[in-house]
């Protein structure tokens, strides 16, 4: 329980830096993206800088949850991030949850604890990942993600290369959680100095720098409704995958997984409605959006 709890702090206060972070990255210009400048230009504006301090307080609180309870619960519960900073945006961005909007939350969450349940995801038999695991599938995770950025690249309508951007943030994610379940083990075997001597620390870094700078991309090359729902819902299917393939982590077998199709499509119906919610965008942007519609 202590393991929910935790992801639930770490998705609160990520939710305050993806709020930080949205206001940053639509003030960036343009021309920016799909360089390293882009984060120098960042460097410079202190909404950037406080959702950077808010994701580390938010990595510390989630990697406390993995180290004890199991990817596939805790990132789940990690991406109720996305109606967490719908609520905290519309104070920043000028607007207000309509009703859909608060459909589409409840929507949402009943789909991850739906999720939660049917699967109990519960610890496997314990013990270091062995190296070749860790290998291939680190390897495997980084082969897609390099996929799906190149495939971006080439692609000339914006809406399609938030989207895959997104999908490749999420995978990147997936890896860093992985990463970070496997520093958690270290914390627990070795404390700090376990920590510090591990290869998961840094590789854990490299993963989240590649994933945020991803997410960042995703974020300045189209609409969040093209880019958040890969974004969130690849984080925890690969995480899922990570945890039974690596940490021997099970799930419920059997005729109950056809069951948590509803609560899959309700997550999914959820993320989806919520990614196109008005609430998002600031009055100015909807003003605009109105004019270029007229005749």
């Amino acid at each position: 329980m202590i393991s929910y709890v935790l992801a639930f702090l770490a998705a609160s206060v990520n939710a305050v830096g993806d709020v930080l972070n949205r206001k940053a990255s639509r003030q960036a210009p343009a021309n920016l993206a799909f360089r390293l400048r882009l984060f120098a230009d960042l460097l410079h504006r202190p909404a950037w800088l406080g959702a950077v301090a808010l994701m580390l307080a938010s990595f510390v609180l989630a990697a406390t949850a993995l180290g004890t309870g199991q990817l596939a619960a805790v990132q789940l519960i990690v991406i109720l991030e996305l109606p967490l900073t719908l609520i905290g945006s519309v104070g920043f961005l000028g607007s207000q949850l309509t009703g859909r909007d608060w459909a589409a939350i409840a929507t949402m969450a009943a789909g991850v604890m739906g999720l939660v349940v049917l699967l109990d995801p519960r610890p496997g038999p314990g013990g270091p990942v062995p190296a070749t695991v860790w290998l291939a599938g680190s390897a495997a995770n980084a082969a897609v993600v390099a996929v799906l950025y190149i495939t971006a690249r080439a692609q000339p309508r914006p809406a399609a290369r938030a989207a895959l951007l997104g999908v490749a943030g999420g995978f990147g994610y997936g890896l860093t959680a992985a990463l970070t379940k496997g520093m958690a083990s270290q914390f627990a075997a070795g404390g700090v100095t376990g920590v510090l001597s591990s290869w998961q620390l840094y590789a854990c870094g490299a993963a989240g720098l590649t994933s945020t700078w991803l997410l960042q991309n995703a974020y300045h090359a189209g609409t969040l409704a093209a880019a958040q729902p890969g974004i969130t819902l690849a984080d925890p299917i690969v995480a899922t995958l990570w945890g039974a393939a690596a940490f021997g982590e099970h799930v419920r077998q059997g005729w109950i997984l056809l069951l948590a199709v509803i609560p899959l499509a309700a997550m999914t119906a959820g993320v989806l409605a919520l990614s196109r919610s008005r609430a998002w965008r600031t009055d100015a942007e909807q003003t605009a959006d109105q004019t270029e519609a007229m005749p």
